[in-house]
């Protein structure tokens, strides 16, 4: 009688019976968007970004010497120290990854004005080209300070880290100590085998002895 009414009871649904089908044709739809979008933007970063930027350089230091080595100095240190610091917060563990990635994200947008110098000169479209010339015609020593200032606020950054990582691992070695020198008092006192033992006596706390008089020799005796 249990059997059939155990039988009699309908099968439950399986989970995967349960879940929705992907759908594919709109996945590889938006990918293919995706990917249209990107080749358009790098085009035009390709053809119209190097010549924007070279003109915002230009404008800048209004081909002064003076004006595209200070320009220089500041925009490679500025732009390469900043973005370090950035990225540098994702060594946090309590920083879940889709944080990370947008930290990453704020230190490439910090980096762009270096970045979009170095395109220039990686670069070998025609646009790269007269952005070039723009740079070396306005503004000389841009290219080379922004490189010495890229170098300084690497060594700065650098500097920075070792120190704050000596200070930590010296803060976590004082702390262990501490805790060590009050764990020995407290075990020594209360441990089972802890003794009193009193301090030995001195030399100069022992008594005086008293020594009986002794007259001095007579002519006799010798």
């Amino acid at each position: 009688m249990e059997d059939s009414e155990f039988s009699a009871q309908p099968a439950a649904p399986t989970a995967s019976s349960a879940q929705p089908k992907p759908r594919w044709g709109l996945r590889i739809g938006l990918g293919a968007c995706a990917a249209i979008l990107l080749v358009a933007i790098f085009f035009i970063f390709r053809l119209f970004l190097p010549v924007w930027w070279a003109t915002r350089i230009s404008n800048q230091t209004q081909g002064s010497l003076s004006g595209g080595v200070l320009l220089g100095l500041a925009y490679g240190f500025i732009f390469t120290f900043v973005p370090l610091l950035i990225g540098w917060q994702m060594r946090y563990k309590k920083i879940s990854w889709p944080w990370k990635g947008v930290i990453l994200v704020l230190a490439l947008a910090a980096a762009s004005p270096n970045l979009m110098t170095l395109g220039i000169y990686l670069n070998s479209s025609s646009a790269a080209r007269k952005a070039q010339l723009t740079i070396d015609t306005t503004a000389t020593w841009f290219p080379s300070w922004t490189i010495i200032g890229a170098v300084l606020g690497v060594l700065l950054f650098a500097g920075i880290a070792v120190f704050w990582h000596m200070w930590r691992s010296r803060g976590k070695k004082m702390k262990a100590l501490k805790q060590d020198l009050k764990s020995r008092p407290a075990s020594a006192s209360t441990g089972p085998d802890a003794t009193i033992s009193e301090p030995e006596p001195r030399p100069s706390d022992a008594p005086d002895l008293e020594y009986p008089p002794t007259d001095p020799p007579t002519p006799e005796d010798r």
